[in-house]
């Protein structure tokens, strides 16, 4: 078997841990594996990808779950969930998707790149990374401070009070 892609989900929330393994399995071909890394255990998932014919395995690891997936040619389709945050407000803090954000707020790239963020500013890149990565995980990479990342989050949730006036 194949490991096409690991996901590290830890700072998400189960469902949109959920949305990221769903996109990540309509790009799987017969026999390729992913591998995702959760802190909680996968619940809602499991069902959809037994009824879609995916074969599966879950396994915890200290204090966080592991969960291969692997396509088969029982695979009889996509999986399908809804983003809880797609319609209603984006809560901007540190467990919020930069992806999301971005999408939904495209001045965040200027205002992610000005703390640092400069790959974003790449169109492939921020179709790619910023998916995977929440403002928490970036926070991290990017060595911000806690009181930077405070000043990072207050001119986020400006874009996003000037888009709501």
């Amino acid at each position: 078997m194949n490991i096409k892609v690991v996901l590290d989900l830890r700072d998400l929330s189960p469902q949109e841990a959920t949305v990221r393994i769903a996109e990540a399995i309509e790009d799987l071909k017969k026999g390729e594996v992913i591998e995702a890394i959760c802190s909680k255990p996968f619940e809602n998932l499991l069902s959809k990808l037994e009824e879609a014919g995916y074969k599966y395995e879950v396994r915890k690891v200290k204090e966080f779950y592991v969960l291969r997936i692997c396509h088969t040619a029982n695979v009889k389709g996509r999986i399908r969930v809804e983003e809880h945050q797609e319609k209603g407000e984006l809560e901007i803090n540190e467990n919020t998707n930069v992806g999301k954000l971005i999408e939904r707020y495209p001045k965040a790239v200027d205002i992610l790149a000005k703390y640092g963020f400069t790959p974003l500013k790449n169109p492939i890149l921020r179709k790619t990374l910023a998916k995977t990565i929440t403002l928490g995980q970036a926070k991290r990479i990017g060595h911000l401070s806690d009181e930077r990342f405070q000043e990072l989050l207050k001119e986020l949730k400006e874009l996003k009070d000037e888009k709501n006036s």
